[in-house]
């Protein structure tokens, strides 16, 4: 999986260097920039059996590492010690990679160092998971749906297969809160992305 994602990154970055529109470019570009991370989240992922319960605190800490990485974000991580099924640990580290791509293209400046934090707390049967950052927040117009992109549709379709919860605030940058159930009997995840 890993070496095909990476064979489609290289052939994705080969027509960015053959193509001459500036928007065309830009396209192919992101689509070989989201590739390529997905690689290193699969390698990542691979690790983390979906039948197991992983300890959240130190698997959010290894991925924010990855994160820091691959975006160039300094990423910091205040969670509780949670164990969860491994299937969500793994939806839950899409999303947390999906905004923190948003928040590198959209929230910083270019070539200013932008900041991320990463908290997870406990609250009874519910896990609160905030991802946010100090950027130039969230705009008037933005509303949680499709037209907000590609990213925000896997953000959605993810949560909405969790039974989970999502809002999204200003607070010094973007912060986008999402409260999943805790319950142990919570059926197993479809990796479809269905949008509806």
């Amino acid at each position: 999986m890993a070496n095909s994602l990476q064979l489609a990154t290289d052939f994705l970055l080969f027509e960015v260097a053959q193509t001459t529109d500036p928007a065309a470019r830009e396209a192919l570009h992101n689509a070989a920039a989201r590739l390529l991370t997905v690689g290193q989240l699969h390698r990542f992922l691979s690790g983390h059996d979906e039948t197991e319960r992983v300890a959240f605190a130190p698997f959010l800490a290894h991925l924010s590492g990855l994160i820091a990485g691959s975006t160039g974000l300094r990423c910091t991580v205040d969670a509780d010690e949670v164990w969860l099924p491994g299937d969500v640990a793994q939806q839950l580290a899409i999303i947390i990679n999906e905004l923190a791509m948003n928040a590198a293209k959209h929230g910083y400046r270019p070539g200013w160092p932008g900041t991320m934090h990463f908290k997870a707390r406990r609250e009874g049967d519910r896990l609160c998971l905030s991802v946010g950052d100090l950027g130039g927040g969230l705009s008037p117009s933005f509303g949680i749906g499709p037209s907000q992109g590609l990213g925000m549709s896997i953000v959605e379709a993810i949560v909405r297969q969790l039974r989970a919860t999502l809002e999204a605030t200003n607070d010094h940058g973007a912060v986008f809160t999402i409260t999943v159930p805790l319950s142990p009997a919570a059926p197993r995840i479809s990796r479809s992305f269905d949008p509806r």
